[in-house]
């Protein structure tokens, strides 16, 4: 199994910058296809990995599938409206649904303590699943190495994913049937939830 750290990153760059033909056709060589079967070894995963390593095995043209793949996050995140599918925690969990509030504030100051920065070009607000995906990765890192940790990656899972992920999934799913964005976004939704099941069972009763 593909460690949990960087199942997430995987995750998280599809979120931030979807695949170019490169890195798709990465996944026909014996490594590539190595790294997918690893991932569906993964439960959370499973699904995402076997729908694109078929993609990928089928596709008559990689150019086909990696402008599929682009326009199916280009279209759902540029969508606009009240229920579009933005994939900002600011967007569901502010009074009137706008961007940059608590919630970036608090993973800019998360990024402070954990000396992290945005890349250099990155337009994105912190609280951005992409960028949240690339926290919980280097947390997992962090505390398998025995390093100090602001706090643990369960929860920050919980805190600040948890609270605002299950409704972004349901915008996704009234994305049109062939839009794969909903399928991306539901195992995050796994492997979010797969990682704080031993926070949940810890939990004092209220």
């Amino acid at each position: 199994m593909i460690p949990r750290a960087v199942a997430y990153r995987w995750l998280a760059q599809f979120f931030l910058c979807p695949p170019d033909k490169t890195t798709l056709e990465s996944y026909r060589s014996v490594e590539g296809r190595q790294f997918l079967t690893g991932l569906q070894a993964d439960p959370a995963l499973a699904p995402l990995a076997g729908w694109l390593k078929d993609a990928v095995d089928t596709a008559d043209a990689i150019e086909d599938l990696q402008v599929k793949i682009a326009s199916a996050f280009t279209g759902a995140f540029d969508m606009g409206g009240p229920r579009a599918a933005l994939p900002y925690a600011s967007v569901y969990l502010s009074e009137n649904g706008l961007l940059f509030q608590k919630p970036t504030r608090d993973m800019i100051a998360l990024l402070k303590k954990m000396q992290m920065q945005l890349l250099d070009g990155m337009n994105e607000p912190p609280d951005h699943l992409g960028v949240q995906l690339h926290v919980a990765a280097e947390l997992i890192e962090r505390e398998e190495q025995g390093q100090h940790v602001p706090i643990s990656s369960a929860a920050f899972l919980d805190q600040q994913v948890l609270t605002w992920l299950p409704e972004f999934i349901q915008r996704c799913a009234t994305l049109s049937g062939d839009n794969p964005v909903h399928m991306f976004a539901n195992a995050a939704l796994a492997l979010v939830q797969d990682t704080t099941k031993p926070a949940e069972l810890c939990r004092e009763p209220m």
